[in-house]
C-alpha cells in the first residue's frame, strides 16, 4: 500500500464520514442519473466579486468530495454538473451549479459552486 492510497482511504473514511466533517449532497453529472455522495461542505457569506462584474453579490459555497467512482466523482464538468444541499444547516436543499474546480489531486475535488 502506497502512502497516496492510504491517503485517499482516509479521505473516504476519515473526513467524508458524517459521523465527523461531512454531510450527505446529491451530485448530478450532466447527462447522468443524481447520486448522493459525502462531501465536506464550506458556506460562505455574500461576498462582493470584481469591479468589472458591476458588484454583484454571489452566494457561493466549497464542497470536497472523494475522487471515487463509488464514493465520489472522477469528473468534473464546469458550469454543467448541478449539486444540491442546504444553504444552510437545517435549510432547505437547493441547487448549485459547479463553476469552478479549486483544487484535484488523487484522493479529492475541492470544488467551488454557485447558486
Amino acid at each position: 500500500m502506497s502512502f497516496k492510497n492510504e491517503l485517499s482511504k482516509d479521505m473516504i473514511n476519515t473526513f467524508l464520514n458524517t459521523d465527523e466533517f461531512a454531510e450527505t449532497i446529491t451530485y448530478t453529472a450532466k447527462g447522468e442519473t443524481p447520486r448522493e455522495i459525502k462531501a465536506i461542505v464550506n458556506r460562505r457569506r455574500l461576498d462582493p466579486r470584481a469591479e468589472d462584474m458591476g458588484r454583484v453579490l454571489t452566494k457561493e459555497v466549497e464542497i470536497i468530495v472523494a475522487n471515487d467512482a463509488e464514493a465520489g466523482i472522477v469528473s468534473v464538468n464546469k458550469g454543467q454538473d448541478e449539486v444540491s444541499l442546504q444553504e444552510l444547516c437545517g435549510g432547505p436543499v437547493i441547487s448549485w451549479i459547479v463553476t469552478d474546480i479549486l483544487n484535484q489531486d488523487e484522493g479529492a475535488w475541492h470544488l467551488l459552486l454557485q447558486k
